[in-house]
């Protein structure tokens, strides 16, 4: 039984294939670029919030060996987590480790003696135990006990 043979491919087809398709590609490389320009796009890595457990466990643990640090949550961040007071519904500071433009391998650690947090690339960079001019995050006690970390409520220093 004979088999017949699809349309032939000229040269004219050829061309028109070859220009609608790289219309086709222009147009969807223009619509991605415009739209990731546009700010009508948000991509969310990861969960805003951060659950580090049960909050008057953590404040005991803090009072015993100083702040506690976290590494790493969205975005690859890490931060610490401190507790001054005797309420553990209260008194909650999560800052990032770094300090505000300075480079990957500098971090901020406790130094207990002082009660202060010190850059380890510049020890001229001091900052207080709830690590006043560092990035702050967003912390709150939830309803069963829980220590609850914004994480990305604030994203600049």
């Amino acid at each position: 039984m004979p088999v017949s043979r699809g349309p032939k491919m000229t040269p004219l087809r050829t061309v028109i294939y070859v220009v609608v398709s790289i219309g086709l590609g222009v147009g969807l490389v223009f619509a991605v670029v415009s739209l990731a320009g546009s700010n009508q796009i948000e991509v969310k890595l990861g969960d805003d919030d951060f659950n580090a457990g049960d909050a008057e466990a953590l404040a005991a643990e803090i009072a015993d060996r100083g702040p506690v640090p976290w590494a790493p949550l969205s975005r690859g961040r890490s931060i610490w987590i401190n507790h001054i007071g005797g309420d553990p519904e209260k008194g909650w500071f999560a800052f990032d480790v770094q300090s505000p433009g300075a480079p990957g391998e500098c971090v901020v650690d406790w130094d207990a003696a002082r009660r202060l947090f010190i850059d380890t690339c510049d020890e001229t960079l001091v900052y207080s135990a709830t690590g006043e001019g560092l990035t702050q995050f967003g912390v709150r006690v939830s309803d069963d006990g829980d220590l609850i970390v914004d994480v990305n409520a604030n994203d600049g220093p």
